[in-house]
Protein backbone atom coordinates (compact mmCIF):
# COMPACT_ATOMS: atom_id res chain seq x y z
CA UNK A 1 0.00 0.00 0.00
CA UNK A 2 1.22 3.43 -1.15
CA UNK A 3 2.26 5.28 1.70
CA UNK A 4 0.72 8.64 2.55
CA UNK A 5 2.89 11.97 3.95
CA UNK A 6 1.03 15.21 5.38
CA UNK A 7 2.62 18.39 4.08
CA UNK A 8 2.68 21.33 7.14
CA UNK A 9 1.82 25.12 6.41
CA UNK A 10 4.74 26.72 8.01
CA UNK A 11 3.42 30.20 9.50
CA UNK A 12 2.61 32.87 7.55
CA UNK A 13 5.37 35.96 7.89
CA UNK A 14 6.20 38.02 5.15
CA UNK A 15 7.80 37.29 2.21
CA UNK A 16 11.65 38.68 1.45
CA UNK A 17 11.28 40.70 -1.26
CA UNK A 18 13.24 39.92 -4.63
CA UNK A 19 16.19 41.87 -5.48
CA UNK A 20 17.07 42.61 -9.01
CA UNK A 21 20.22 45.24 -8.75
CA UNK A 22 23.35 44.35 -10.81
CA UNK A 23 25.41 44.21 -7.74
CA UNK A 24 22.64 41.62 -5.87
CA UNK A 25 22.83 39.23 -8.59
CA UNK A 26 25.85 39.47 -9.81
CA UNK A 27 27.83 37.03 -6.56
CA UNK A 28 25.47 34.26 -7.42
CA UNK A 29 25.73 33.83 -11.38
CA UNK A 30 28.84 31.17 -11.57
CA UNK A 31 29.47 28.31 -9.66
CA UNK A 32 32.71 25.95 -9.39
CA UNK A 33 32.43 24.53 -12.98
CA UNK A 34 34.14 26.72 -14.93
CA UNK A 35 30.91 27.11 -16.83
CA UNK A 36 30.25 30.49 -18.68
CA UNK A 37 28.46 32.98 -15.85
CA UNK A 38 24.71 32.76 -16.13
CA UNK A 39 21.90 35.43 -15.48
CA UNK A 40 19.12 35.76 -13.21
CA UNK A 41 15.87 37.22 -13.31
CA UNK A 42 16.52 38.17 -9.09
CA UNK A 43 17.92 36.66 -5.70
CA UNK A 44 16.12 35.73 -2.24
CA UNK A 45 18.45 35.26 0.68
CA UNK A 46 15.89 34.13 2.84
CA UNK A 47 16.58 34.26 6.87
CA UNK A 48 14.46 31.49 7.77
CA UNK A 49 12.61 28.36 6.72
CA UNK A 50 8.94 30.44 7.02
CA UNK A 51 10.62 32.85 5.43
CA UNK A 52 10.89 30.73 2.10
CA UNK A 53 7.86 29.18 2.63
CA UNK A 54 6.19 32.12 2.90
CA UNK A 55 7.93 33.40 -0.98
CA UNK A 56 7.49 30.11 -2.61
CA UNK A 57 3.71 30.06 -1.66
CA UNK A 58 2.91 33.82 -2.36
CA UNK A 59 4.55 32.83 -5.67
CA UNK A 60 2.99 29.91 -6.31
CA UNK A 61 0.23 31.09 -8.31
CA UNK A 62 2.57 33.40 -10.79
CA UNK A 63 5.00 29.83 -10.93
CA UNK A 64 7.94 31.74 -11.31
CA UNK A 65 11.26 29.18 -11.32
CA UNK A 66 13.39 29.07 -8.98
CA UNK A 67 17.07 28.16 -8.70
CA UNK A 68 17.86 26.75 -5.02
CA UNK A 69 21.38 27.51 -4.61
CA UNK A 70 23.87 26.68 -1.22
CA UNK A 71 27.33 27.43 -2.10
CA UNK A 72 27.72 27.40 -5.53
CA UNK A 73 30.78 24.67 -5.42
CA UNK A 74 29.03 22.95 -8.22
CA UNK A 75 31.05 21.10 -10.49
CA UNK A 76 28.93 20.74 -13.03
CA UNK A 77 27.06 23.86 -13.70
CA UNK A 78 24.10 23.30 -11.45
CA UNK A 79 24.00 26.60 -9.29
CA UNK A 80 24.46 28.53 -12.75
CA UNK A 81 20.78 30.23 -12.92
CA UNK A 82 19.57 31.09 -16.49
CA UNK A 83 17.03 33.37 -15.68
CA UNK A 84 15.51 31.68 -12.94
CA UNK A 85 15.23 33.94 -9.44
CA UNK A 86 18.12 32.38 -6.96
CA UNK A 87 16.91 31.17 -3.99
CA UNK A 88 20.36 31.28 -1.24
CA UNK A 89 19.80 29.12 1.66
CA UNK A 90 23.52 30.59 3.08
CA UNK A 91 21.28 32.29 5.56
CA UNK A 92 19.95 29.23 7.32
CA UNK A 93 22.56 27.92 9.26
CA UNK A 94 20.63 26.89 12.27
CA UNK A 95 21.88 23.88 14.31
CA UNK A 96 19.91 21.62 16.63
CA UNK A 97 20.16 19.63 19.62
CA UNK A 98 22.30 16.97 19.51
CA UNK A 99 20.68 13.61 20.57
CA UNK A 100 23.07 10.75 21.82
CA UNK A 101 22.40 7.08 20.30
CA UNK A 102 23.75 4.11 21.04
CA UNK A 103 26.32 4.53 17.75
CA UNK A 104 27.01 7.75 17.99
CA UNK A 105 24.55 10.90 17.51
CA UNK A 106 22.38 12.61 15.80
CA UNK A 107 21.88 16.46 14.98
CA UNK A 108 19.70 18.41 12.47
CA UNK A 109 21.64 21.33 10.53
CA UNK A 110 20.41 24.73 8.42
CA UNK A 111 20.98 23.48 4.86
CA UNK A 112 23.45 27.08 4.73
CA UNK A 113 25.43 25.58 7.37
CA UNK A 114 28.71 24.87 6.04
CA UNK A 115 30.95 22.02 6.56
CA UNK A 116 33.32 23.30 8.26
CA UNK A 117 31.49 24.71 10.68
CA UNK A 118 29.19 21.80 11.45
CA UNK A 119 32.39 19.76 12.07
CA UNK A 120 34.01 22.50 14.58
CA UNK A 121 30.54 22.44 16.36
CA UNK A 122 30.13 18.44 17.06
CA UNK A 123 34.04 18.29 17.31
CA UNK A 124 32.90 20.07 20.72
CA UNK A 125 30.89 17.40 21.86
CA UNK A 126 33.30 14.48 20.24
CA UNK A 127 31.44 13.68 17.20
CA UNK A 128 32.79 13.82 13.29
CA UNK A 129 30.34 13.64 10.51
CA UNK A 130 32.23 11.11 7.95
CA UNK A 131 31.01 11.78 4.75
CA UNK A 132 32.48 14.90 4.20
CA UNK A 133 33.55 16.32 0.45
CA UNK A 134 37.01 17.60 0.01
CA UNK A 135 35.74 21.08 -0.10
CA UNK A 136 35.07 22.41 3.50
CA UNK A 137 33.00 24.94 2.42
CA UNK A 138 30.24 23.53 1.20
CA UNK A 139 26.98 23.57 2.67
CA UNK A 140 25.23 20.81 4.39
CA UNK A 141 22.15 21.50 2.18
CA UNK A 142 24.00 21.27 -1.05
CA UNK A 143 25.78 18.17 0.26
CA UNK A 144 22.21 16.24 0.74
CA UNK A 145 20.98 17.64 -3.08
CA UNK A 146 24.07 16.46 -4.90
CA UNK A 147 24.87 13.36 -2.39
CA UNK A 148 28.21 14.42 -2.28
CA UNK A 149 31.07 11.72 -1.55
CA UNK A 150 34.42 13.00 -0.65
CA UNK A 151 38.22 11.17 0.30
CA UNK A 152 36.68 9.57 3.45
CA UNK A 153 34.11 7.52 1.43
CA UNK A 154 36.52 4.91 1.57
CA UNK A 155 35.36 3.77 4.15
CA UNK A 156 31.92 5.64 5.27
CA UNK A 157 29.88 5.69 2.27
CA UNK A 158 28.53 8.72 0.74
CA UNK A 159 25.98 11.38 1.90
CA UNK A 160 22.83 9.29 1.46
CA UNK A 161 24.03 6.90 3.93
CA UNK A 162 24.41 9.59 6.78
CA UNK A 163 21.37 11.31 5.94
CA UNK A 164 18.19 10.54 8.65
CA UNK A 165 15.81 13.41 7.53
CA UNK A 166 15.13 16.18 5.70
CA UNK A 167 12.85 19.19 5.63
CA UNK A 168 11.76 19.97 1.92
CA UNK A 169 9.98 22.77 0.90
CA UNK A 170 7.34 22.20 -2.01
CA UNK A 171 6.24 24.38 -5.04
CA UNK A 172 3.65 25.98 -3.19
CA UNK A 173 5.53 26.45 0.12
CA UNK A 174 4.15 23.31 1.96
CA UNK A 175 6.91 22.20 4.29
CA UNK A 176 7.41 18.13 3.68
CA UNK A 177 9.37 16.77 6.77
CA UNK A 178 10.19 13.27 6.57
CA UNK A 179 12.36 11.13 8.38
CA UNK A 180 14.04 7.65 7.46
CA UNK A 181 11.35 4.58 7.18
CA UNK A 182 8.69 6.86 7.44
CA UNK A 183 7.74 6.29 4.32
CA UNK A 184 9.31 3.17 1.94
CA UNK A 185 7.82 2.31 -1.27
CA UNK A 186 8.63 -0.29 -4.10
CA UNK A 187 8.23 -0.24 -8.08
CA UNK A 188 4.60 0.01 -9.69
CA UNK A 189 3.59 1.42 -6.18
CA UNK A 190 3.88 5.45 -5.04
CA UNK A 191 4.27 8.08 -2.42
CA UNK A 192 1.21 10.11 -1.92
CA UNK A 193 1.71 13.38 -0.42
CA UNK A 194 -1.41 14.91 1.08
CA UNK A 195 -0.78 18.96 0.83
CA UNK A 196 -2.37 21.50 2.91
CA UNK A 197 -4.98 22.64 0.73
CA UNK A 198 -6.57 18.90 0.49
CA UNK A 199 -4.88 17.86 -2.78
CA UNK A 200 -2.89 15.20 -3.24
CA UNK A 201 0.77 14.41 -5.75
CA UNK A 202 1.30 10.94 -6.61
CA UNK A 203 4.55 10.18 -6.93
CA UNK A 204 5.69 7.09 -9.08
CA UNK A 205 8.29 5.06 -7.78
CA UNK A 206 10.93 3.54 -10.28
CA UNK A 207 12.01 0.98 -11.61
CA UNK A 208 15.19 1.39 -13.19
CA UNK A 209 18.27 -0.16 -11.92
CA UNK A 210 21.70 1.54 -10.80
CA UNK A 211 24.82 -0.75 -10.38
CA UNK A 212 25.87 -1.78 -7.23
CA UNK A 213 28.99 0.39 -6.25
CA UNK A 214 30.31 2.91 -3.68
CA UNK A 215 29.15 6.05 -4.99
CA UNK A 216 26.36 6.98 -7.82
CA UNK A 217 25.34 10.34 -8.51
CA UNK A 218 23.20 9.88 -11.85
CA UNK A 219 20.02 11.59 -11.03
CA UNK A 220 16.84 10.44 -8.98
CA UNK A 221 18.16 7.33 -6.95
CA UNK A 222 16.30 3.84 -7.53
CA UNK A 223 16.10 0.91 -4.99
CA UNK A 224 13.52 -1.70 -3.89
CA UNK A 225 12.23 -0.51 -1.79
CA UNK A 226 12.86 2.91 -2.15
CA UNK A 227 12.91 5.58 1.25
CA UNK A 228 11.46 8.75 0.06
CA UNK A 229 13.96 10.85 2.07
CA UNK A 230 16.66 9.14 -1.14
CA UNK A 231 14.26 10.25 -3.69
CA UNK A 232 15.22 13.93 -1.96
CA UNK A 233 19.04 13.35 -1.78
CA UNK A 234 20.75 13.52 -4.79
CA UNK A 235 18.27 15.10 -7.00
CA UNK A 236 20.09 18.48 -6.94
CA UNK A 237 17.64 20.77 -6.11
CA UNK A 238 14.89 20.24 -8.87
CA UNK A 239 12.35 18.59 -6.76
CA UNK A 240 11.78 21.06 -4.06
CA UNK A 241 14.27 23.45 -1.64
CA UNK A 242 15.95 21.72 1.29
CA UNK A 243 15.94 23.74 4.30
CA UNK A 244 17.56 21.46 6.90
CA UNK A 245 19.13 18.35 7.76
CA UNK A 246 19.30 15.37 9.99
CA UNK A 247 22.72 13.34 10.08
CA UNK A 248 23.91 10.92 12.12
CA UNK A 249 27.36 11.32 13.82
CA UNK A 250 30.21 9.18 14.77
CA UNK A 251 32.41 9.17 17.88
CA UNK A 252 35.51 11.35 16.85
CA UNK A 253 39.18 9.42 15.70
CA UNK A 254 41.54 9.45 18.90
CA UNK A 255 43.70 10.50 16.16
CA UNK A 256 44.29 10.67 12.36
CA UNK A 257 47.43 10.26 10.66
CA UNK A 258 47.96 11.65 7.14
CA UNK A 259 50.61 9.99 4.56
CA UNK A 260 51.81 11.31 1.03
CA UNK A 261 54.18 8.69 -0.86
CA UNK A 262 55.79 9.48 -4.12
CA UNK A 263 56.73 6.09 -6.35
CA UNK A 264 59.32 5.63 -9.45
CA UNK A 265 56.04 4.12 -11.47
CA UNK A 266 52.33 3.54 -11.48
CA UNK A 267 52.38 -0.03 -10.97
CA UNK A 268 53.79 0.59 -7.50
CA UNK A 269 51.78 2.93 -6.50
CA UNK A 270 48.84 1.15 -6.97
CA UNK A 271 50.21 -1.89 -5.47
CA UNK A 272 50.72 -0.19 -2.44
CA UNK A 273 47.33 1.66 -2.47
CA UNK A 274 45.97 -1.96 -2.86
CA UNK A 275 47.66 -3.58 -0.34
CA UNK A 276 46.54 -0.77 2.46
CA UNK A 277 43.16 -1.02 0.83
CA UNK A 278 43.26 -4.77 1.57
CA UNK A 279 44.55 -4.04 4.89
CA UNK A 280 41.98 -2.12 5.97
CA UNK A 281 38.97 -3.64 4.51
CA UNK A 282 40.96 -7.01 6.50
CA UNK A 283 40.69 -5.62 9.63
CA UNK A 284 37.62 -4.05 9.72
CA UNK A 285 36.18 -7.34 8.55
CA UNK A 286 37.42 -8.74 11.46
CA UNK A 287 36.94 -5.97 13.75
CA UNK A 288 40.31 -5.81 14.44
CA UNK A 289 40.48 -2.73 16.17
CA UNK A 290 44.45 -2.53 15.31
CA UNK A 291 43.83 -1.24 11.50
CA UNK A 292 45.47 0.07 9.87
CA UNK A 293 42.19 1.71 9.95
CA UNK A 294 42.49 3.57 6.59
CA UNK A 295 39.78 5.97 5.86
CA UNK A 296 40.88 7.65 2.46
CA UNK A 297 43.15 6.82 -0.40
CA UNK A 298 43.89 9.62 -2.96
CA UNK A 299 45.53 9.08 -6.75
CA UNK A 300 48.10 11.31 -8.30
CA UNK A 301 48.82 10.44 -11.78
CA UNK A 302 52.83 11.95 -13.45
CA UNK A 303 50.70 14.34 -14.93
CA UNK A 304 49.74 15.66 -11.87
CA UNK A 305 52.96 16.00 -9.58
CA UNK A 306 54.10 17.54 -13.41
CA UNK A 307 51.75 20.67 -12.82
CA UNK A 308 52.68 20.93 -9.01
CA UNK A 309 55.92 20.85 -9.76
CA UNK A 310 55.43 23.48 -12.68
CA UNK A 311 53.80 25.85 -10.56
CA UNK A 312 55.89 25.07 -7.21
CA UNK A 313 52.87 23.90 -5.73
CA UNK A 314 54.82 21.26 -3.62
CA UNK A 315 57.72 23.66 -2.33
CA UNK A 316 55.61 26.38 -1.07
CA UNK A 317 54.51 23.37 1.13
CA UNK A 318 57.62 22.53 2.12
CA UNK A 319 57.05 18.82 0.29
CA UNK A 320 59.37 17.28 -0.72
CA UNK A 321 58.52 16.29 -4.28
CA UNK A 322 61.39 14.35 -5.97
CA UNK A 323 62.44 14.35 -9.36
CA UNK A 324 61.68 10.93 -10.19
CA UNK A 325 58.19 10.55 -8.75
CA UNK A 326 55.83 9.11 -11.23
CA UNK A 327 53.08 9.19 -8.87
CA UNK A 328 51.67 9.97 -5.42
CA UNK A 329 49.12 7.81 -3.62
CA UNK A 330 47.54 10.31 -0.23
CA UNK A 331 46.41 8.25 3.09
CA UNK A 332 44.47 8.57 5.85
CA UNK A 333 44.39 6.36 8.89
CA UNK A 334 42.38 6.33 12.36
CA UNK A 335 44.03 5.64 15.15
CA UNK A 336 42.14 3.71 17.77
CA UNK A 337 43.52 5.48 20.86
CA UNK A 338 45.43 8.92 21.49
CA UNK A 339 49.05 8.92 20.02
CA UNK A 340 51.52 12.19 20.81
CA UNK A 341 54.11 12.95 17.74
CA UNK A 342 56.73 11.69 20.13
CA UNK A 343 55.43 8.10 20.20
CA UNK A 344 54.78 8.53 16.19
CA UNK A 345 57.78 9.38 15.49
CA UNK A 346 59.45 5.92 17.84
CA UNK A 347 57.30 4.09 15.60
CA UNK A 348 58.23 5.37 12.31
CA UNK A 349 62.08 4.59 13.57
CA UNK A 350 61.30 1.02 14.82
CA UNK A 351 60.10 0.47 11.28
CA UNK A 352 62.53 2.19 9.46
CA UNK A 353 65.48 -0.14 11.21
CA UNK A 354 63.57 -2.99 11.03
CA UNK A 355 62.85 -3.12 14.35
CA UNK A 356 59.86 -4.15 16.44
CA UNK A 357 57.40 -1.95 18.37
CA UNK A 358 56.28 -2.34 21.54
CA UNK A 359 52.51 -2.49 20.96
CA UNK A 360 50.89 -4.01 17.26
CA UNK A 361 48.61 -1.30 16.00
CA UNK A 362 47.38 0.45 13.11
CA UNK A 363 50.33 2.90 13.18
CA UNK A 364 52.95 0.40 13.14
CA UNK A 365 51.06 -2.03 10.86
CA UNK A 366 51.16 0.92 8.42
CA UNK A 367 54.50 1.90 8.33
CA UNK A 368 55.52 -1.92 8.05
CA UNK A 369 53.51 -1.66 4.82
CA UNK A 370 54.95 1.18 3.61
CA UNK A 371 58.38 -0.12 4.44
CA UNK A 372 57.82 -3.59 2.84
CA UNK A 373 57.23 -1.15 -0.70
CA UNK A 374 60.00 0.96 -0.11
CA UNK A 375 57.27 3.44 0.45
CA UNK A 376 59.46 5.61 3.47
CA UNK A 377 62.34 6.98 2.12
CA UNK A 378 59.90 9.54 0.18
CA UNK A 379 57.08 9.65 2.66
CA UNK A 380 55.79 12.68 3.72
CA UNK A 381 53.99 12.67 7.16
CA UNK A 382 51.66 14.49 8.92
CA UNK A 383 51.71 13.60 12.84
CA UNK A 384 48.89 12.83 14.85
CA UNK A 385 49.50 16.61 16.37
CA UNK A 386 50.25 18.32 13.09
CA UNK A 387 47.16 20.32 12.29
CA UNK A 388 49.20 22.77 9.88
CA UNK A 389 50.78 19.57 8.09
CA UNK A 390 47.87 17.63 7.46
CA UNK A 391 46.41 20.64 6.06
CA UNK A 392 49.26 21.27 3.76
CA UNK A 393 49.10 17.34 2.14
CA UNK A 394 45.31 17.57 1.64
CA UNK A 395 46.29 21.40 -0.01
CA UNK A 396 49.00 19.86 -2.35
CA UNK A 397 46.33 17.24 -3.31
CA UNK A 398 43.35 19.93 -4.05
CA UNK A 399 46.31 21.94 -6.31
CA UNK A 400 46.37 19.61 -9.03
CA UNK A 401 41.90 20.29 -9.74
CA UNK A 402 42.45 23.98 -8.87
CA UNK A 403 45.52 24.11 -11.53
CA UNK A 404 43.56 22.22 -14.07
CA UNK A 405 40.82 24.54 -13.85
CA UNK A 406 42.94 27.59 -13.80
CA UNK A 407 44.62 26.51 -17.00
CA UNK A 408 41.11 25.94 -19.25
CA UNK A 409 39.73 28.93 -17.71
CA UNK A 410 42.75 31.00 -19.59
CA UNK A 411 41.88 28.99 -23.06
CA UNK A 412 39.02 30.96 -24.37
CA UNK A 413 36.06 29.22 -25.97
CA UNK A 414 37.74 25.78 -24.29
CA UNK A 415 35.85 24.78 -21.44
CA UNK A 416 36.98 22.08 -18.95
CA UNK A 417 36.80 18.34 -20.01
CA UNK A 418 36.55 16.22 -16.48
CA UNK A 419 35.11 12.59 -16.28
CA UNK A 420 33.61 11.37 -13.23
CA UNK A 421 33.76 8.04 -13.70
CA UNK A 422 33.99 4.57 -10.84
CA UNK A 423 34.06 1.06 -11.61
CA UNK A 424 34.54 -1.85 -9.37
CA UNK A 425 38.05 -1.45 -8.00
CA UNK A 426 39.20 -5.25 -10.17
CA UNK A 427 38.46 -3.41 -12.96
CA UNK A 428 40.15 0.20 -11.89
CA UNK A 429 43.81 -0.67 -13.25
CA UNK A 430 43.10 -1.34 -16.52
CA UNK A 431 40.77 1.49 -16.51
CA UNK A 432 43.68 3.94 -16.08
CA UNK A 433 45.63 2.44 -18.88
CA UNK A 434 42.80 3.25 -20.63
CA UNK A 435 42.51 6.34 -19.80
CA UNK A 436 46.25 7.52 -20.46
CA UNK A 437 45.78 5.32 -24.13
CA UNK A 438 42.95 7.12 -24.82
CA UNK A 439 44.14 10.54 -24.17
CA UNK A 440 47.25 10.29 -25.61
CA UNK A 441 45.97 8.37 -28.90
CA UNK A 442 44.13 11.74 -29.12
CA UNK A 443 47.48 14.07 -28.71
CA UNK A 444 45.30 15.68 -26.00
CA UNK A 445 47.28 16.70 -22.26
CA UNK A 446 45.64 15.26 -19.63
CA UNK A 447 45.80 14.20 -15.62
CA UNK A 448 44.17 11.86 -13.77
CA UNK A 449 43.76 12.31 -10.05
CA UNK A 450 40.70 11.19 -8.08
CA UNK A 451 39.47 8.56 -4.89
CA UNK A 452 41.24 5.39 -5.60
CA UNK A 453 40.34 3.48 -2.40
CA UNK A 454 36.42 4.03 -4.36
CA UNK A 455 37.53 3.30 -7.96
CA UNK A 456 36.45 6.52 -8.58
CA UNK A 457 38.78 8.77 -10.69
CA UNK A 458 38.79 11.51 -12.85
CA UNK A 459 40.56 11.48 -15.97
CA UNK A 460 40.95 15.50 -17.10
CA UNK A 461 41.83 16.53 -20.44
CA UNK A 462 43.60 19.72 -20.89
CA UNK A 463 42.48 21.36 -24.45
CA UNK A 464 44.40 24.13 -25.91
CA UNK A 465 41.74 24.72 -29.06
CA UNK A 466 38.03 24.07 -30.03
CA UNK A 467 39.30 20.81 -32.10
CA UNK A 468 41.10 19.55 -29.08
CA UNK A 469 38.11 20.27 -27.15
CA UNK A 470 36.07 17.96 -29.60
CA UNK A 471 38.67 15.30 -29.19
CA UNK A 472 38.72 15.46 -25.65
CA UNK A 473 34.40 15.24 -25.46
CA UNK A 474 35.19 11.74 -27.90
CA UNK A 475 37.80 10.50 -24.95
CA UNK A 476 35.25 10.83 -22.45
CA UNK A 477 32.25 9.18 -24.04
CA UNK A 478 34.82 6.20 -25.00
CA UNK A 479 36.12 5.89 -21.30
CA UNK A 480 32.15 6.09 -20.29
CA UNK A 481 31.59 3.38 -22.88
CA UNK A 482 34.54 1.22 -20.92
CA UNK A 483 33.56 2.03 -17.83
CA UNK A 484 30.08 0.63 -18.41
CA UNK A 485 30.96 -2.50 -19.69
CA UNK A 486 32.87 -3.03 -16.49
CA UNK A 487 30.07 -2.84 -14.25
CA UNK A 488 31.04 0.92 -13.54
CA UNK A 489 29.07 4.25 -13.95
CA UNK A 490 30.33 7.67 -15.86
CA UNK A 491 28.28 9.77 -12.98
CA UNK A 492 30.02 8.70 -9.63
CA UNK A 493 29.82 11.70 -7.88
CA UNK A 494 29.69 15.57 -9.36
CA UNK A 495 26.34 14.88 -10.53
CA UNK A 496 24.73 16.10 -13.68
CA UNK A 497 24.14 19.76 -13.57
CA UNK A 498 23.38 21.75 -16.54
CA UNK A 499 26.57 20.01 -18.46
CA UNK A 500 25.49 18.92 -21.82
CA UNK A 501 27.69 16.31 -21.92
CA UNK A 502 26.61 14.77 -18.38
CA UNK A 503 23.15 14.53 -19.55
CA UNK A 504 24.09 12.72 -22.42
CA UNK A 505 25.95 10.19 -19.85
CA UNK A 506 22.73 9.99 -18.17
CA UNK A 507 20.70 8.79 -20.94
CA UNK A 508 23.63 6.93 -22.49
CA UNK A 509 23.59 5.03 -19.10
CA UNK A 510 20.47 4.47 -17.69
CA UNK A 511 18.35 4.54 -21.29
CA UNK A 512 15.44 6.60 -22.06
CA UNK A 513 12.87 4.62 -20.27
CA UNK A 514 14.67 5.75 -17.13
CA UNK A 515 14.95 9.64 -17.74
CA UNK A 516 11.71 9.18 -18.87
CA UNK A 517 10.48 8.13 -15.58
CA UNK A 518 12.39 10.88 -13.98
CA UNK A 519 10.50 13.45 -15.95
CA UNK A 520 7.44 11.66 -14.44
CA UNK A 521 8.68 11.80 -10.50
CA UNK A 522 9.99 15.91 -11.11
CA UNK A 523 6.19 16.47 -12.96
CA UNK A 524 4.64 14.82 -9.52
CA UNK A 525 6.20 16.57 -6.91
CA UNK A 526 6.69 19.82 -8.99
CA UNK A 527 3.67 20.25 -11.61
CA UNK A 528 4.77 23.90 -12.73
CA UNK A 529 8.12 22.76 -13.26
CA UNK A 530 9.56 25.45 -10.89
CA UNK A 531 12.67 24.33 -9.38
CA UNK A 532 15.41 24.12 -11.51
CA UNK A 533 14.85 23.81 -14.53
CA UNK A 534 17.21 22.43 -17.12
CA UNK A 535 18.86 20.51 -14.30
CA UNK A 536 19.39 16.93 -14.95
CA UNK A 537 17.43 16.90 -17.97
CA UNK A 538 16.84 19.96 -20.92
CA UNK A 539 13.86 21.88 -19.35
CA UNK A 540 10.67 21.04 -22.11
CA UNK A 541 10.96 23.82 -24.90
CA UNK A 542 14.89 23.31 -24.82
Amino acid sequence: MSPVITAQRLPDVKPPRIRETPEAVEPYLEDASGAPRGHASGLVRVASEAEAAAFLRTTADRGLKVLPQAARSSLTGGAIPQGEVVVSVEALRGTGRLQRTTEGARATFGAGLRLRELQETVAGEGFYYPPVPTYQEAMIGGSASTNAGGAATFKYGVTREWIRGLHVLLFNGDLLAVERGQAVAGPGESFRIRLTDGAELDVPVPDYRLPDLKKISAGYFAADPLDLVDLFVGSEGTLGLITAVTVELVRKPAAVVTGLVFLADDDAAFELATVLRQAAQSARDRSDPGGPDVRAIEWMDPNCLEILRRHGEARKRRINLPATARAGVLFEVELDEPTSNERAQEQLAAALDGGSAARDDGLIRLFRILRDHDALDDLEFAFPEDGRRHQALAELREAVPQRVGEQSARTPGVAKMGGDFIVPFDRLREMMQIYAEGFERRGLAYAVWGHLGDGNLHPNAMPTSEDEGQLAVEALLEFADEAVRRGGCPLSEHGVGRSALKQHLLRRFLGENAVGQMRRIKRALDPQGRFAPGVLFPARGD
